[in-house]
């Protein structure tokens, strides 16, 4: 008779990736307000040679469904961003800042630099007129 090891092994580790893959999702959107509650103010970060140029709130929504045979909950979250288009005072350079959780992030979780680049580089070769 034969025993393997691996089996047990294997299977716990299934059962341990499961129960991290149950965990619940980060919710990064604000909260609801109500006419009575008091103004939210946040202090966000940004480099001061930066010139602001629009700024855009979005949220990717998701559904966190749970429960068991005789009942079924859901609520909505998502994960809530900041992106602020700024461009450099002094040599023009653009970014765009990318804030999550700004109730508990001040600086930017994404800095992405726009690069000039010879139209060539990313278009390829023009035909022929």
């Amino acid at each position: 008779m034969r025993i393997s090891v691996r089996a047990p092994l294997f299977g716990a580790l299934l059962a341990l990736a499961a129960s991290a893959s149950a965990c619940s999702p980060i919710n990064t959107v604000p909260a609801p307000v109500t006419p009575a509650d008091p103004v939210q103010y946040y202090d966000l970060d940004l480099p001061s040679s930066l010139e602001i140029k629009s700024v855009a709130f979005d949220a990717a929504l998701f559904t966190d469904v749970s429960g068991g045979p005789d009942a079924v909950g859901s609520q909505v979250g998502g994960r809530g961003f900041l992106k602020v288009y700024a461009v450099d005072r002094k040599t023009g350079e653009q970014y765009l800042l990318i804030y999550e959780n700004i109730r508990e992030r001040k600086r930017p979780v994404q800095i992405i630099r726009f690069r000039a680049v010879p139209d060539d580089t990313l278009l390829g070769p023009h035909p022929a007129p």
